[in-house]
């Protein structure tokens, strides 16, 4: 009897269960679904993303972003609006198409990280990659929908271009100060790897144990890379300034264990330089602190050794050397000379 009960009621939890998802959905991305129902939407032959190609400008510093600027900016919103009337179903050729989805999901992440801000790691957004819904061309897509749906079908013939997306982590490659256009793809591509693989954080060969080791996103796309480069590590290889034989048999070839996760923050790196400074001053403050508040004690106490015990030593060896050497003039002088005295007169007697 309990056993048919329990029968009838775990459908019952799992169509709940469903039902509950379903209207989670919904109120998430109710919204984007409605806007791209009722959106009038442009077909162009190409695309430029002139709003992101002005804000990357202004909030990439180097190898960070500035996402305090990003959250201040309008043009972040804007680009996030104009993106969602421009389909690429009509772009002229396979280059194009590939900048847009490249461009896309770059801008996506930016507006997720920017909106959770502040954070200290991408991760903190959670299932927001997969659940957060945008509207793209018409349609609804995820960040991580564009990186699987179309995203990969361009890593597979090009897998050079997986350095052109950024995740938001440092163990990512860096998001550039510019939008991916067609004719500077894959030169973009090239030199992204190039920066990517000669910094020292990224790969080190180990010549006294003869392993080389290069950065976890590799693994990532491990299946493309082989597919084009024999390996991920003789690809490196033949990008590093420094020479390094990939290619030799006995060489052992690893992936880093950790990847950096920490978000790509401009300010991560300055509050670390603030908190080192402030932990200097306050050492300094603290030193002073300590010299101004110990050496007048030891100065008093040693003034104060030098009254109280120095007459007394004074006066105790001059006590000393008044009680002592007339006594010992006195009782010794006297005696010494009457026995060389008594020592003559003998001397005369027996002469």
């Amino acid at each position: 009897m309990q056993l048919s009960t329990s029968r009838k009621t775990i459908p019952l939890i799992l169509l709940g269960i469903g039902a509950a998802l379903v209207c989670f959905h919904i109120l998430v991305n109710g919204a984007a679904w409605i806007k791209s129902s009722f959106t009038k939407i442009d077909h162009p032959a190409s695309y430029r993303f002139a709003s992101f190609d002005q804000l990357l400008h202004e909030v990439v510093k180097g190898d960070s972003v500035d996402y305090k600027l990003a959250k201040k900016s309008p043009l972040l919103n804007k680009a996030i609006d104009e993106l969602s009337v421009v389909a690429p179903d009509k772009l002229q050729s396979d280059e194009e198409k590939a900048c847009y989805w490249i461009n896309t999901y770059n801008l996506l992440m930016l507006k997720l990280l920017t909106d959770k801000y502040p954070i200290d790691s991408p991760r903190r957004l959670g299932n927001g990659v997969s659940f957060t819904k945008f509207t793209v061309g018409g349609d609804t897509y995820s960040a991580r929908d564009i990186e699987d749906l179309k995203l990969n079908q361009y890593f597979k013939r090009n897998p050079l271009l997986a350095f052109l997306i950024c995740g938001g982590s440092k163990g990512d490659p860096p998001l550039l100060d510019h939008v991916i256009e067609p004719a500077s793809l894959k030169g973009d591509a090239e030199k992204a790897l190039d920066n990517f693989a000669n910094n020292p954080v990224n790969t080190k060969w180990d010549e006294v144990s003869n392993v080389f080791y290069i950065s976890p996103y590799f693994q990532r796309y491990d299946d493309y890379f082989v597919a084009y480069f024999e390996s991920p590590h003789i690809l490196v290889a033949s990008r590093l300034k420094k020479s390094v034989p990939a290619a030799n048999v006995s060489m052992l070839k690893r992936f880093f264990r950790d990847y950096d996760h920490r978000l790509n923050d401009v300010g991560s790196s300055d509050e670390k330089t603030v908190q080192s400074e402030s932990t200097k001053s306050s050492e300094s403050k603290t030193k002073s602190a300590e010299s101004k508040t110990t050496d007048p004690s030891e100065s008093k106490t040693t003034s104060a050794e030098s009254k109280g015990t120095d007459p007394s030593e004074s006066k105790t060896k001059s006590g000393d050397s008044k009680t002592t050497d007339p006594s010992e003039s006195k009782t010794t002088g006297p005696s010494e000379s009457k026995a060389a005295s008594s020592t003559e007169s003998q001397t005369k007697v027996k002469q």
